[in-house]
């Protein structure tokens, strides 16, 4: 698959990112691209396929093996634990599940400074907090989120790593820590977000 990063975007996440970053030491960065297998614009709705896990693990494996595509993760490193940026290819067992309530808990639970180690509450967002991401992101269109997960195959050395899914020093090697690929059924647009709660 082959990414071209968008520098114009779609919709201001600007309003949540504040929110966010304000919150107990969260890091939060994202990326827009478009993706060259995109929804013809002729083609009606129904017959547009719903994105798939595959998809959303191809978007991230190319956003990763581009430079220019990671260029987020690079320009918002902080040498706090480690003096280079790195990145490597996604682990063979980690995987992309579709988590669209997931996603809109953890965006909304961020943003109301309830997510991360150092929140003085950890609490769920409520229906109205997550209808509030849902309706951002969902004026693009029908969108499908998918939560990058650590692989957890028995006799794996690397499955049987902590945090064997990281796969850049971007996050810090910490628990707390998120990515999340969103498509959209009837758009080429690919939007891939980074959350980590640092030390």
């Amino acid at each position: 698959m082959i990414l071209t990063a968008v520098n114009t975007e779609p919709l201001s996440l600007d309003r949540l990112a504040a929110k966010i970053r304000k919150s107990s030491n969260f890091r939060f960065v994202w990326q827009w691209y478009h993706r060259e297998a995109g929804a013809s614009p002729t083609a009606p709705p129904s017959a547009t396929p719903a994105p798939t896990a595959t998809e959303a693990r191809r978007v991230l494996s190319a956003a990763i093996a581009d430079p220019g595509c990671r260029k987020v993760l690079r320009s918002t490193f902080d040498s706090m634990y480690d003096s280079v940026f790195s990145i490597e290819s996604l682990h063979e067992h980690c995987r992309l599940e579709r988590r669209d309530e997931e996603f809109q808990n953890t965006m909304a639970k961020a943003a109301a400074d309830r997510l991360g180690a150092y929140s003085r509450k950890r609490s769920d967002a409520s229906p109205k907090e997550r209808r509030r991401i849902d309706a951002l992101f969902g004026s693009v269109g029908e969108y499908h989120a998918f939560e990058f997960l650590p692989g957890s195959i028995p006799g794996c050395e690397v499955c049987s790593e902590r945090e064997n899914y990281l796969f850049t020093n971007w996050f810090f090697g910490v628990a707390w820590d998120w990515c999340f690929v969103v498509l959209w059924k009837d758009s080429d647009l690919a939007w891939v977000g980074f959350l980590t709660d640092t030390d």
